[in-house]
């Protein structure tokens, strides 16, 4: 006669049972945390280096200028003597490859006095091509 079909079958061995672990890859025993933060570091670091490599770098005529300029601050007020109008450097002028050259004007006050000088700047550049102020000569307005 037929048999009817006993509802305790026994575990098919392609299927797992609740007992038994879940095989998984190593991406799958990964926790979660570090599988969020790695690639968000990585494109963080990826964007940074664009950002640093894609950069606008200043020329060096307005390097050499604003290093007058500062030059020119720091040289008047080393004499005790206020600096009262500095307008901008008009030209920088390149020399050669390690050499800049401006001149323009300031005006300054000494004991309540107040004087306007012309002033002449030379910038070079040393071994490491660091800019630096070489000259700061002052002339008569």
């Amino acid at each position: 006669m037929g048999s009817v079909p006993d509802d305790r079958t026994p575990p098919d061995d392609r299927t797992p049972s609740p007992t038994t672990p879940q095989q998984g890859g190593w991406f799958s025993r990964v926790p979660l945390w570090v599988r969020i933060a790695v690639p968000a570091l990585v494109l963080a670091g990826i964007v940074a280096a664009l950002v640093i490599a894609l950069w606008p770098l200043p020329e060096p005529a307005d390097v050499a200028r604003s290093i007058c300029l500062s030059g020119v601050r720091a040289e008047l007020e080393a004499r005790d003597r206020e600096v009262t109008d500095m307008p901008l450097f008009s030209e920088v002028e390149q020399v050669d490859d390690t050499e800049y050259r401006t001149q323009g004007s300031v005006a300054y006050s000494e004991g309540g006095e107040s004087e306007r000088r012309t002033v002449r700047c030379i910038v070079r550049a040393d071994e490491d091509g660091e800019l630096a102020v070489a000259s700061i000569r002052f002339g008569p307005a």
